[in-house]
């Protein structure tokens, strides 16, 4: 088998993501595949809706290696504007519809998308660039016109995240990558009936279950914006859904497990990540829904969404959960600050090899060189590696153990984001004059605390400061809690002191009035 093809479970080859899919939409075209609050898709249906926006979006110059824009939410429709895109043979960027305009126009500076699809026109009208319905619109006296030939190496999709500069960065995967991290969960977890997706589609979590649901055959179950946000609503659906492989964050886990453990007995499959998974939870698990697997998985974007993955069970001893071994065909190095490996046990930062990893960053060929890097050594030549900024080490086991960030960079509710790009947001305000943003473990995950120097006089308060912030950030990247301060604590260094900052974010200085 050549290395451009990749094995399905069931014995036949894929070389690109669409081939991947409709492989399956031919096998089971009367099946489930997509369920959204009200509204349900067969294969047959999904994909003649895909394969109708495909033309549209062929006639609106899509093309291998190019860009469409699409406006998504928790809806069928989002994951119709989604799949067309790759059957156009276009790359997708998925834009959250509510996105601030000032945002969507970053992205498109950079992706230079030549067409927008999806469930809002004016994400198009921010990126300056045409709207295409999902619908396909008017075809009437236009003959169809076949999408383009994919090779494995051309783009199929650019997630973009938060930026430590006050800029997102576009994190281009190949199709190569997707298939490949894609197949590889059919030899690591069961293949799912149906699929309870909590991530939104902006982010690379939603990449996993998309893709695995409908390679497998399965249904993906969305859930709306309500639902994720209220346990009870979220147990009702799993319930009466018969899901079986629910994916999420810990934090939208743990709520589930200790006030409504009976509706997750049907599960047989739980993955979790984008935050540190306690060993609580995963202790209440192991006692609550002994019939569902618990996976604790890792990896960043730039992997093609997951690296490595461990099955919590009993002996593990905590306090930290492993995030495990790499998956096939990666490689997860702890190497030091030479790039010599770590002795186990030791602390260094987490390296990531193998053919899942991103193409590099839109646009930052600089940024891309940074992160990306040659391989030590001389048996792997022309090999790269990805600097991922965690750190972490090796246990007894020979598993990886996470201990956090290198730098500024957090997870809040599974989303990426560098805090120095909050804060250069926020001292654009003319009353701001010096800003710390730090991270805050609350009960319900990772919450962001502004600690503020304002101008002598300044009565601004959190109200107008969280309207300032999300007029310009997501509203994950907007701080919830607001701290005045006379001056920024430092380090002997002279740099803003964060540990301290960290250790006390809701009781440092004053809090801002609203």
């Amino acid at each position: 088998m050549s290395s451009t093809q990749t094995r399905r479970e069931d014995g036949g080859t894929a070389t690109d993501l669409r081939a991947l899919l409709t492989s399956r939409a031919r096998a089971t075209p009367d099946a489930p595949a997509v369920t959204a609050g009200r509204t349900s898709f067969t294969y047959r249906q999904l994909f003649a809706r895909a394969e109708r926006l495909a033309d549209a979006l062929v006639r609106a110059g899509a093309r291998p290696d190019g860009m469409i824009g699409v406006a998504v939410d928790r809806s069928a429709e989002s994951v119709v504007a989604v799949l067309g895109t790759v059957l156009s043979g276009a790359a997708y960027v998925p834009i959250a519809a509510d996105l601030p305009a000032d945002r969507v126009r970053m992205i498109a500076s950079d992706a230079r998308p030549v067409a927008v699809t999806g469930v809002d026109r004016r994400v198009a009208e921010a990126a300056g660039t045409e709207f295409v319905p999902v619908d396909g619109g008017s075809a009437e006296d236009r003959p169809a016109r076949e999408p383009a030939a994919l090779h494995p190496d051309h783009a199929a999709y650019a997630i973009f995240t938060s930026g430590s500069t006050g800029r997102p960065k576009g994190v281009v995967i190949s199709h190569r990558s997707v298939v490949s991290s894609t197949l590889t969960r059919f030899g690591v977890y069961p293949a799912p009936t149906t699929y309870a997706m909590l991530a939104p589609l902006t982010i690379d979590a939603a990449v996993a279950g998309l893709y695995f649901t409908l390679a497998a055959g399965g249904r993906l179950l969305v859930p709306d914006e309500e639902e994720i946000r209220d346990p009870q609503l979220l147990a009702d659906l799993l319930v009466e859904e018969r899901v079986s492989h629910l994916d999420g964050l810990p934090s939208q886990y743990a709520a589930l497990l200790r006030y409504h453990p009976e509706a997750l007995a049907g599960l047989r499959c739980v993955v979790l990540g984008g935050e540190a998974l306690p060993h609580t939870v995963a202790r209440l698990h192991l006692a609550e829904v002994p019939g569902a697997g618990l996976h604790n998985e890792y990896g960043p974007t730039e992997s093609t969404v997951w690296a490595t993955t461990h099955r919590c069970s009993e002996a593990d001893p905590g306090p930290h959960v492993p995030i495990g071994r790499a998956i096939p065909g990666l490689r997860a190095e702890v190497l030091t600050g030479d790039l010599r490996p770590a002795a186990p046990g030791e602390v260094g930062e987490i390296y990531l090899s193998g053919q899942a990893l991103a193409r590099g960053y839109l646009g930052r060929p600089g940024l891309t060189a940074e992160r990306f890097v040659a391989l030590p050594g001389p048996d792997r030549p022309g090999q790269r590696m990805y600097r991922t900024g965690d750190l972490g080490h090796v246990d007894e086991a020979g598993e990886l153990v996470y201990h956090g960030r290198s730098d500024h960079l957090v997870k809040v509710r599974g989303f990426r984001v560098e805090l120095g790009e909050v804060e250069t947001c926020l001292l654009e305000h003319p009353a701001v004059l010096d800003v710390a943003v730090v991270p805050h473990a609350a009960r319900t995950g990772v919450r962001l605390v502004a600690v503020a120097v304002l101008a002598a006089g300044s009565e601004l308060g959190s109200r107008e400061l969280s309207g300032f912030a999300a007029a310009r950030l997501p509203g994950y990247m907007v701080p919830s809690l607001w701290r005045r301060v006379d001056g920024l604590p430092t380090a002997v260094s002279g740099k803003v002191d964060r540990l301290l900052l960290s250790s006390e974010p809701t009781t440092v200085g004053s809090a801002l009035p609203a």
